[in-house]
């Protein structure tokens, strides 16, 4: 654990200042996009400000496991395929907190001021840990409230950095990127 934090921590948080930038970027495209009235406009909006917060992940954790892998196969360190995740759960513990908290006071929210006004700032700070999904969580209805009202989707929005730091970091240790499917191989025996 001590080697992790010595090893990784300065990705961790480079990863979380990424998502702090995304999140505010997300959350001023989310807020234009709600004042026009246009759903399905913030909706793509916010699904624009997800799919680059993702790339940005995926491009970061790919180069570190490529770079661990350099290292193992050179003898200098042993890598685990988790990585990746640890460090995607590090750099989201502070989501992970706004989750807990919410979820804690949701059921007393009718009934009691302070789980009312407790839940209330933790929607305020995930617009700072998670505003690219603010126009997603907004725009759609589930049962006449929105999804930022279910305690659940707090959780659910730090699934997919979850899952793209696991696979971005496994793939960079097998030397495989998706960007390279869009490229064009240069024949470099041809003059």
């Amino acid at each position: 654990m001590k080697n992790f934090f010595r090893d990784y921590s300065y990705s961790s948080v480079k990863m979380f200042v990424n998502q702090f930038a995304i999140s505010m970027f997300g959350s001023v495209l989310a807020m234009a996009t709600v004042a026009m009235g246009n759903d399905g406009f913030t909706i793509g909006v916010s699904i624009f400000a997800i799919l680059f917060y993702l790339f940005l992940i995926y491009n970061m954790t790919w180069e570190i496991g490529a770079r661990d892998k350099i290292s193992a196969d050179a003898g200098k360190k042993k890598y685990s395929s988790l990585t990746g995740l640890y460090m995607s759960l590090l750099a989201n513990s502070l989501s992970f907190i706004i989750a807990i908290v919410y979820t804690i006071g949701y059921p007393f929210m009718a009934s009691h001021e302070w789980a009312g006004n407790m839940c209330t700032v933790m929607r305020v700070l995930s617009i700072f840990a998670n505003g690219m999904y603010l126009g997603l969580m907004s725009a759609i209805d589930i049962g006449g409230k929105a999804l930022n009202q279910y305690w659940f989707t707090y959780f659910l929005v730090t699934v997919p950095a979850l899952v793209t730091a696991g696979l971005s970091y496994y793939i960079g240790t097998k030397d495989f990127k998706f960007t390279s499917l869009f490229t064009e191989k240069k024949d470099i025996t041809r003059k």
